[in-house]
């Protein structure tokens, strides 16, 4: 697939309940690594998010002069629509499911990569419940050697997933013995 079409996603959130929380920051960038969108996000409801803030460091004043999600749903709808793969790090079970619950369209005709996901039979570590253990991005990022980067800006976030995601293509040990675990973990 062309570098053209793949685009990465990441969001940053006041907290992890989509129904109540929502998003502070979103950046997209194409397979190239060009950004294609990065932009704080100004909350509907919340002016404060203290155990968010915490963690990605973005309060009421980095956002309360950005645009909301609705003003900027078009460009990021129009950005979605045009990629052929979708590659982030958990936003098969967060960040697509947490923009599609703040009105931006994610049934689109693009295939999910989940690095996330995939890096975890990649690293092999077992998990309580029998399967493999998710790991933070920081843990793929320095498992591939990509170092040195500042964690929860969506921005960053995305050039870090990015990066792990080519490595892993390259990575034929790691995807040849996730392909045995998946195995393994099936029977």
């Amino acid at each position: 697939m062309r570098k053209s079409k793949i685009i990465c996603i990441d969001i940053e959130t006041t907290g992890l309940d989509r129904r109540h929380d929502e998003i502070l920051q979103i950046s997209i960038i194409n397979g190239k690594g060009k950004t294609l969108y990065n932009s704080y996000i100004k909350p509907e409801y919340l002016t404060e998010w203290k155990e968010a803030e915490a963690v990605n460091k973005i309060s009421w004043d980095c956002v309360k002069f950005a645009p909301n999600i609705l003003a900027e749903k078009r460009k990021i709808d129009k950005i979605l629509r045009k990629a052929g793969l979708i590659v982030g790090y958990n936003h098969k079970g967060f960040d697509m499911p947490f923009l599609a619950a703040k009105g931006i369209d994610t049934a689109v005709k693009a295939k999910l990569y989940d690095v996330m996901l995939e890096f975890a039979y990649i690293y092999g570590e077992k998990g309580s419940r029998g399967g493999y253990k998710w790991q933070r991005l920081t843990t793929c990022a320095n498992y591939y050697g990509y170092t040195d980067y500042k964690a929860h800006d969506a921005l960053e976030d995305v050039r870090a997933t990015l990066y792990c995601y080519y490595a892993m293509q390259k990575d034929r040990k790691g995807r040849r013995e996730a392909r045995r675990r998946k195995c393994e973990n099936d029977e």
